[in-house]
């Protein structure tokens, strides 16, 4: 009853007299990527939180509102395969870096159901989905926060379990296979009958299954039990010659999360917060968060560099990849450390334009979202604007101009820079 609830509040804010998300504004003359493709010298018009058109540029209504896109790339709005939602400045500081969408990858379900609902009626938040609890062992990983989360021991007691996360209303289960060896921190993990369980209890109520691992054998063992996906990739041992071609086969993808392995690597995301083209829009304890390092464990098999080396070579098998980044974990920052995400895949051998569909069409056909992710007729007018052409230089993404979310242009709320913050004496 509260979603319905939700939803009306939503239908009548729509159709309030004078809201922007109604007028007909058309983006004009703009360099066009459209989740799959770039085109040059198109048009694209959008009313009532939808696209209207997409064509080349001919006359424009006379009523409409008019963008202009010379010199300029319109995006579909970006989508996070990875994060973790822990309240609304979280949605805010994504929507501010054109992530429109994000997919949190493990939580309190309560918390995580009231912000997907506060978003569905607040245009200046990101909207949500959710995994809920993630399906580990007790004292396993994902217990660190939330200790009397609810865990499984073994296979008897997984159906119950994803039954629970549906009735919660779980969008896709998580599901943990990490022993903890790579970070030199044994914990205990769920063992094969109890993974193969949980994905067939989880494609039985028809959720995807996600598997969080860290080191390829607990890779192998998720492609094997029919995961649809990859949380992480591997950093513990080179890519073995023949799984990259078995994730393809099986037809499963991988969100890589480069940023938060290069993170763990010892390597932060400190330089986004001084990047001139986003500091402003960071809030301060996002820079605080983009600074901070992750504990340094001796004896672990971190290994970035073997991370960049799989996601090259599935990417050449043809596995499909999404961007994702993990945040708010050490090093990242939810909504800015995506652009950052964009510009490591590139470096692992993907094409800019390859990199914006990880970020935008990919995720949708792949989590079943599909109302956004293109621009194209009847698609959700979530769009992001940006100067320059990022199908060239990905990290034209970082030069917003305008973000659209439902078809409401949204406001970027700026913070003091570094210099402001701390002036010179």
């Amino acid at each position: 009853m509260r979603v319905l609830a939700l939803l009306a509040l939503a239908a009548c804010r729509a159709s309030a007299p004078g809201d922007t998300a109604r007028e007909l504004v058309c983006i004009e003359g703009v360099r066009l990527f459209d989740g799959e493709r770039a085109r040059e010298d198109a048009s694209v018009c959008l009313r009532d939180g939808v696209i209207l058109s997409v064509a080349g540029a001919e006359a424009i209504p006379a009523d409409a509102e008019r963008v202009p896109g010379a010199g300029r790339t319109l995006l579909p709005g970006l989508i996070d395969a990875h994060a973790h939602v822990w309240g609304v400045q979280h949605l805010r500081q994504a929507l501010a870096f054109g992530t429109t969408t994000v997919l949190d990858m493990g939580g309190a379900p309560q918390q995580a159901r009231t912000l997907r609902d506060a978003a569905l009626v607040t245009p200046e938040l990101a909207e949500l989905r959710f995994a809920g609890f993630m399906l580990t062992a007790p004292g396993g990983h994902g217990t660190e926060r939330q200790r009397t989360a609810p865990t499984v021991r073994d296979a008897r007691g997984v159906d119950e379990f994803v039954a629970q996360r549906v009735a919660e209303g779980s969008d896709y289960i998580k599901i943990i296979v990490d022993d903890g060896h790579v970070y030199a921190r044994p914990q205990p993990t769920i063992g094969a009958a109890t993974l193969l369980a949980a994905v067939e209890a989880t494609h039985a109520r028809g959720l995807l299954a996600l598997v969080h691992v860290v080191d390829q054998n607990a890779a192998r063992q998720a492609i094997d039990a029919g995961a649809d996906g990859l949380a992480h990739v591997f950093v513990d041992r080179a890519c073995d010659a023949d799984f990259p071609a078995r994730v393809a086969a099986r037809g499963a993808f991988v969100v890589p999360t480069l940023s938060v392995l290069e993170s763990a690597a010892g390597r932060p995301g400190a330089p986004l917060a001084r990047d001139p083209e986003l500091e402003r829009y960071i809030a301060p304890n996002g820079v605080a968060a983009l600074e901070r390092r992750m504990p340094a464990t001796a004896g672990s098999q971190l290994g970035y560099g073997i991370a960049l080396e799989a996601v090259r070579a599935l990417h050449a098998a043809g596995v499909t990849l999404l961007a994702g980044t993990d945040s708010p974990n050490p090093g990242t920052w939810i909504g800015v450390t995506l652009h950052a995400e964009l510009e490591r895949l590139v470096s692992a051998g993907l094409s800019p334009v390859e990199a914006l569909a990880a970020a935008t069409s990919k995720p949708a056909d792949r989590f079943r979202l599909h109302d956004r992710g293109r621009i194209a007729p009847g698609k959700r007018a979530d769009l992001v604007l940006v100067d320059g052409d990022p199908t060239a230089d990905i990290r034209a993404t970082r030069r917003i101009v305008s973000i659209w979310r439902g078809g409401k242009r949204i406001e970027r709320r700026t913070y003091p820079t570094r210099a402001e913050r701390n002036p010179s004496p």
